[in-house]
């Protein structure tokens, strides 16, 4: 089987005609408990629920709360409050719990997945500011902003097992899978700490630009992005050796960074100053997985702040902030499709999630005091007969191995990606099988084509 030809088939199996290309719009607004303003968003794939931080603005009595709703009817299910402050979100997949960074509380709370019960409250650093989830040793981490220190949970107990030394002003944190490895630019300090996923220490620490402020992993190359926003450009790490690989130069202030995974392209929001009309329109830089060099730079409205890509339809997600807009652009050609109002001023869009089940975008509408769900409108439209692949995954849950059942004959080519977007298999298989066990627990988006062009994709839970 010659590479290129394994490789167009692997592609078509995600861009062919299949009700995966379609027109995006606001499907609908959630509106949030009174006095609760999200600011950020994320999704359970174990669930089906997203979640939101809520804080009180200005005027408003102090109400601190998450909110939590269904990703299937995208109604609330409830609302719980928190500590003073919550920041940010993230989610242990292996034992199916949200954690909440409350931000002026030193604090954090753990939530329950299954019954959205609050399992406990724990201390944290002074400012926790970001969180991020190692799911190799289960184990949550929280950056905390004044303290200078990364707060260590143990996923299974809830304890506070340690704190880790970083440099100045810690904001936010990232999680490398491959190298199992935990990466916390430091803005005051102008350099990163690289952590042992393992060890719970720091095995280095690697220059960057002035002002690192984002944050995020290619685990298709092993690299991990660094934003400089007070000197416009990247800082590029090898995520096995922490070596600095390139300083990438971008627009003015970048901020956050995404990997597209249809593509193995990093996406970089380059806002000038913060707030609204500093400039009114900013840009998106392109940046190559592989080589580095800078792809293409495209349009953006006024301070992008948020990305999330999906699995179903390959399409990118971009929010425009002070611009009330969500951007929608091919993660295969970065051509850009389409710019989704979110509604009039003050409507301030500050977050993103994707629900890659119901294939849902969400955002967090701050001074709106809503979340708006962004739909595809002919995503379940039927395949055609002579495309279809007769297959499905069984079983599904699954642990171990899934078989593929159904019409098919000869060799059949698969990609699987996570929840966030993230190739994380791919392969040929001959006897209908898929080796799932050292996938972590989670919800998968499995594409499979056969020799004759036919293709489905298919949803899968994994479990442990």
């Amino acid at each position: 089987m010659r590479t290129d030809l394994f490789t167009t088939l692997l592609l078509a199996a995600l861009t062919a005609p299949m009700a995966v290309c379609h027109a995006q719009f606001l499907e609908t607004n959630i509106a949030m408990p009174p006095q609760t303003s999200a600011r950020d968003l994320v999704y359970n794939p174990l669930e089906n629920k997203v979640y939101t931080a809520n804080v009180a603005d200005q005027g408003m009595p102090p109400m601190r709360s998450v909110t939590i709703i269904d990703g299937a009817t995208n109604t609330i299910i409830t609302t719980v409050q928190v500590a003073e402050g919550p920041r940010d979100l993230c989610v242990n997949t292996t034992d199916n719990k949200v954690y909440v960074a409350n931000y002026f509380a030193d604090s954090i709370t753990v939530i329950d997945g299954a019954t959205d019960q609050i399992l406990a409250t724990l201390p944290a650093g002074d400012g926790p500011r970001a969180l991020c989830y190692n799911a190799q040793n289960n184990r949550v981490y929280c950056a905390n902003e004044f303290s200078g220190d990364v707060t260590v949970i143990d996923g299974a107990t809830d304890q506070v097992t340690g704190t880790v030394d970083v440099g100045s002003t810690p904001r936010v944190i990232a999680y490398n899978p491959v190298s199992n490895k935990i990466y916390c630019p430091n803005a005051g300090s102008q350099n990163l700490s690289v952590i042992d996923g393992a060890t719970n220490t720091v095995v280095a620490t690697v220059p960057t630009g002035n002002v690192p402020r984002g944050i995020a992993v290619n685990p298709q190359s092993n690299r991990v992005y660094c934003s400089n926003y007070g000197s416009d450009n990247v800082t590029v790490i090898d995520g096995a050796t922490n070596a600095v690989l390139a300083t990438v130069t971008v627009g003015d202030g970048p901020t956050a960074l995404f990997h597209n995974p249809a593509t193995n392209t990093m996406y970089c929001s380059n806002v000038g100053a913060p707030g609204p009309g500093t400039p009114a329109a900013c840009t998106i830089t392109v940046i190559d997985g592989t080589t580095n060099a800078v792809l293409t730079t495209l349009p953006a409205g006024d301070e992008p702040t948020a990305f999330c890509y999906s699995t179903n339809n390959q399409k990118v997600y971009w929010v425009n902030e002070w611009s009330h807009t969500v951007a929608v652009v091919d993660a295969f050609t970065n051509a850009p499709l389409q710019l989704i109002p979110l509604g009039n001023p003050p409507v301030q869009a500050v977050d993103l999630c994707y629900n890659p089940v119901n294939e849902r975008v969400y955002s967090a509408n701050r001074l709106t005091y809503n979340i708006g769900v962004i739909a595809d409108e002919l995503l379940n439209t039927d395949i055609p007969d002579a495309q279809r692949l007769l297959l499905r995954l069984y079983p599904n849950p699954a642990t171990d191995r899934v078989m593929l059942a159904g019409l098919a004959d000869g060799p059949l080519y698969y990609m699987v990606h996570d929840a966030l977007g993230a190739l994380v298999a791919q392969g040929r298989t001959t006897d209908r099988t898929l080796t799932v066990r050292q996938l972590p627990a989670g919800l998968y988006t499995v594409a499979v084509q056969d020799a004759h062009g036919r293709h489905c994709v298919e949803r899968l839970m994994v479990v442990r």
